[in-house]
């Protein structure tokens, strides 16, 4: 008796977390957009090497920057990540961060990541925490939602914002779509709190026929609020040479009345056992731009 009722207790503990995830994902495709806020993002050597292309990439999620509903498909390793970027040179040190993903342990995978973005003279710094958890419903669908905070320096106030994702897989093509900032709270300061519909829907397509190798491609705002603001797309590629070296490339950009501005992005990636260390950057028309080191080691 006891064992069926732990069974019970554990199918009704899924049974709810997959109606949760449903129930949030329906608000982010159904709630009236108003306008985004938008999080730095965090100093991910993957992340910025593939152009910023993250949509619907599966594997080595990071939990400052990532489709909640890749969760789901985390089930065997945990990873801890240390990153900091720069901006042109190495002496323009402008963001710290620390991020830790977690396997499914029966109620999905998760992460959590931490940052710190100094701003330019003049400008308050930012500090923002970002918590994720996604779950499989089957097993070519994945859902999640993640909670993010971030506050001004010089703000007594803060944001709160929601996001939504999912990620379906077929065979080496995989598919996300995300709705960034669903909601968007301000809280503190004394000030009763203030919540808007703000979702920006970003959708994203990858290929991957083996684990050394990852080509994907994003449009990032395709539904926003805000009219003058204009989608902006991805695309980037990884390729792993005996698993150890990797190999980045990638682009992003707008197109505005037909003309195309574009930033383009590389790094590399070093795999030591199950540590790794990487480096990219990204350049553009007025050269090089911004930088980023990130050091993890999985579990």
């Amino acid at each position: 008796m006891s064992t069926m009722l732990k069974r019970l207790a554990g199918l009704r503990a899924r049974a709810i977390v997959g109606f949760a995830l449903a129930l949030g994902l329906a608000a982010a495709i159904l709630a009236a957009p108003a306008s985004a806020l938008e999080l730095p993002y965090p100093p991910n050597a993957r992340l910025m090497g593939m152009g910023w292309t993250f949509v619907g990439v599966l594997d080595q999620h990071d939990p400052g920057r990532s489709n909640p509903g890749a969760y789901g498909y985390n089930s065997n390793q945990v990873t801890l990540s240390l990153g900091a970027g720069f901006g042109a040179g190495l002496d323009a040190f402008n963001t710290v961060y620390a991020g830790v993903s977690d396997l499914d342990r029966g109620v999905g995978g998760g992460g959590l990541a931490l940052a710190y973005c100094k701003a330019e003279e003049g400008e308050p710094d930012l500090k923002y925490a970002v918590y994720g958890i996604g779950r499989k419903v089957t097993d070519w669908c994945s859902l999640g939602l993640s909670l993010a905070y971030a506050q001004q320096a010089d703000s007594e106030r803060a944001a709160l914002t929601t996001d939504a994702g999912l990620l379906l897989k077929l065979g080496s093509l995989s598919a996300g779509v995300q709705a960034s900032s669903i909601t968007t709270s301000l809280v503190g300061g004394g000030v009763k709190m203030e919540t808007e519909f703000t979702p920006e829907v970003s959708i994203g397509l990858a290929f991957a026929p083996s684990k050394a190798f990852t080509v994907a491609v994003d449009a990032h705002g395709v539904v926003r609020h805000d009219d003058s603001a204009q989608p902006w797309y991805s695309g980037g590629a990884e390729v792993w040479l005996r698993d150890k070296l990797a190999l980045r490339v990638g682009a992003f950009g707008s197109f505005e009345e037909g003309a195309a501005d574009l930033s383009y992005t590389g790094g590399v990636g070093i795999r030591m056992g199950k540590a790794e260390v990487g480096y990219a950057l990204v350049w553009s028309d007025g050269g090089l731009s911004a930088q980023c080191f990130t050091a993890s080691s999985s579990f």
